[in-house]
């Protein structure tokens, strides 16, 4: 049942959302990160969740800025602990 929410929630994703996400993090995306982590998530959200990312993390990092990688890792790695017997 969850990963059919999930689904329909990364579906409908916005880049409008990710940068306001990333605000509520302290963390000030440009418009071509948002647009890079929007379409990042809708294709591998099953891999974010139910895998192991590390390889797609590595691609990331060519992708946007080193603080940016970083706290988005951190805040990946916080809520997959956080939600993970959810899933």
């Amino acid at each position: 049942m969850y990963k059919v929410l999930i689904k329909n929630y990364i579906a409908n994703l916005s880049p409008i959302q990710v940068k306001q996400f990333a605000l509520s993090k302290n963390v000030e995306l440009t418009e071509e990160e948002a647009n890079y982590f929007t379409s990042f998530v809708k294709k591998n959200w099953e891999i974010l969740l139910y895998q192991d990312p590390s390889y797609l993390f590595e691609e990331v990092k060519k992708h946007v800025r080193s603080d940016v990688y970083e706290k988005a890792l951190y805040e990946y790695q916080q809520a997959k602990q956080k939600y993970q017997s959810f899933l």
